[in-house]
């Protein structure tokens, strides 16, 4: 990418709405380093010689076979230039044309932040070495055990906040860091 902030959105059309596999391909090999490595909660791709073409190229094959007409909506793209990282804040809408996991698993919207590691390369474009997906625990949690259990993954967390609530207070009882100023 010769411009990664005003390209992002077409590399991640070209992935993840790919008209044939040969499109696909095309746009993961123009935009990814041959070495580039994917980290997903649910699979990744470990950096290799060829892991581009020989691992990543396939998680997105799969995909794409799996979910056709997969919409994805970009909210907003950041860029590190110190780091090299670009992050993208996007929607995702995976619908399966398999009529059983369309029915009973997945066809929901689910929020990621996708960071991407770029590397400059002699030619002067930006190209993708590391690709992580991050999605929060509820997103996961209904992607395997569909069915209203992000509500209850939302619960278990307020009460994981509650009880740090009163693990803080009772420690403060104890004067262990506990602020000396009032709130203002």
């Amino acid at each position: 990418m010769e411009d990664p902030l005003t390209e992002v959105n077409g590399v991640v059309e070209g992935l993840v709405r790919a008209k044939d596999a040969d499109a696909q391909r095309d746009v993961l090999q123009r935009y990814f380093l041959q070495g580039a490595s994917f980290d997903h909660p649910m699979c990744c791709v470990t950096r290799s010689r060829n892991s581009r073409d020989a691992g990543l190229l396939q998680v997105y094959q799969f995909l794409r076979s799996v979910f056709m007409d997969t919409e994805i909506k970009i909210h907003s793209v950041a860029i590190n230039e110190e780091k090299d990282r670009m992050y993208v804040e996007a929607t995702q809408h995976l619908r399966s044309y398999i009529p059983f996991v369309r029915k009973y698993i997945y066809d929901r919207y689910a929020r990621l932040l996708v960071v991407l590691s770029l590397r400059k390369m002699e030619d002067g474009k930006y190209y993708v070495s590391r690709q992580q997906d991050l999605y929060s625990i509820q997103e996961e949690s209904e992607t395997l055990l569909p069915g209203g259990v992000d509500d209850y993954v939302v619960e278990i967390k307020a009460f994981v906040g509650y009880l740090l609530m009163l693990y803080v207070a009772f420690f403060q009882l104890f004067g262990i860091w506990k602020p000396r100023k009032p709130c203002p």
